[in-house]
């Protein structure tokens, strides 16, 4: 790509009380090959009270700063930092990333040479352990959750091929700025978690590919921004209620009862663990989840009907392409995590 024909490029980078990330990732933005002059930084910070605006300001002055009067969450903050964006292309990048040299332009280069990749998402590797892999892409699970491939895997050869995914993670994910405006957008009633399964389902629907990039490589410091750990009160709430939302938008109607069922009785088993271990609160919020979702179901139902009508591919397809996982490969999944994450 000749330097007169590189686009320009705006970087989202959501900040809520990230103070201490900010450094790291600002100074790794100023390495990248691309042109600098070609990317605009776009810090949109959700009522931080840690001093992060101030640090931003008096040290990286070429950031642009959205300062929100609360936390918009993940989803509707990098929504609000696109619509002020410029660039041709949008890159949602989280706080506690770093970025390598040829990161932005090798994402690029995937989505220039192909009009048909609508998303394209890095290789992500722990900071704390760098050979080893945070995300290599994601897969959706047919109950409408996803999870990163290759999570806590040596990186190796396999994790080095350009591939298509069923989904890849927001913290390094690249979009047509126009396209995402009108596809929609991420859906900011999800306000965290699960927001880019929902946005990579719904480009595989409307005709789009998403493709994992292993030449684009950032380094992230996981749990950072959020938690580690699987049943963080936070976690357990949107994540249960944004894959019951997943199921309803995304599904033609004949998919969806065999997943709701399956969420239903897994959640209750789930909530019955929780009662025994004594973790109230956790079952609590599952049952607080549930309720959020029937609140939502009249907003979802609309949303659905959008979704259902520009839709250009099947469900077959999405299975038969493995973008979307069955119960047994996602069960063998979970059971593989068990040893990795404190569950």
């Amino acid at each position: 790509m000749q330097v007169s024909l590189y686009p320009m490029i705006s970087l989202i980078i959501v900040n809520y009380n990230g103070l201490k990330y900010l450094k790291n990732c600002f100074d790794s933005i100023t390495k990248s090959s691309y042109p600098l002059e070609k990317i605009e930084t776009i810090m949109v910070d959700n009522g931080s009270n840690d001093g992060s605006i101030g640090y931003v300001e008096s040290n990286y002055q070429w950031v642009k700063i959205l300062s929100l009067d609360k936390n918009y969450g993940f989803a509707e903050a990098n929504d609000i930092g696109v619509k002020n964006a410029k660039g041709e292309y949008v890159v949602f990048l989280n706080n506690d990333v770093i970025v390598t040299p040829d990161w932005l332009s090798n994402l690029v280069e995937v989505m220039e040479n192909d009009a048909e990749v609508g998303i394209a998402g890095s290789k992500i590797l722990f900071i704390d352990m760098p050979g080893k892999i945070n995300a290599a892409g994601g897969n959706i699970t047919f109950f409408g959750g996803g999870y990163d491939i290759g999570f806590m895997d040596d990186d190796s050869e396999k994790y080095s091929v350009l591939s298509n995914r069923g989904c890849v993670c927001a913290a390094a994910m690249m979009v047509r700025r126009g396209e995402f405006l009108d596809f929609g957008g991420f859906d900011g009633d999800y306000f965290m978690y699960l927001e880019d399964v929902d946005l990579c389902w719904r480009y595989w629907l409307y005709g789009k590919k998403v493709m994992y990039v292993p030449t684009s490589v950032v380094y992230h410091k996981f749990g950072g921004t959020t938690s580690k750990f699987r049943h963080a009160p936070f976690r357990v709430f949107y994540g249960t209620r944004n894959s019951l939302l997943n199921v309803i938008k995304n599904y033609e109607t004949h998919n969806i009862p065999f997943p709701l069922f399956f969420s239903l009785f897994y959640h209750i088993l789930k909530i019955l663990y929780f009662m025994v271990r004594l973790k109230f609160n956790l079952a609590l919020l599952m049952i607080k989840a549930y309720g959020s979702f029937l609140r939502l179901f009249p907003k979802v139902i609309a949303k659905r009907r959008e979704i259902q009508k520009l839709r250009k591919i099947n469900d077959r397809y999405l299975f038969n392409n493995s973008l979307i996982v069955s119960l047994f490969s996602s069960f063998r999944e979970f059971l593989r995590l068990i040893s990795h994450v404190n569950m």
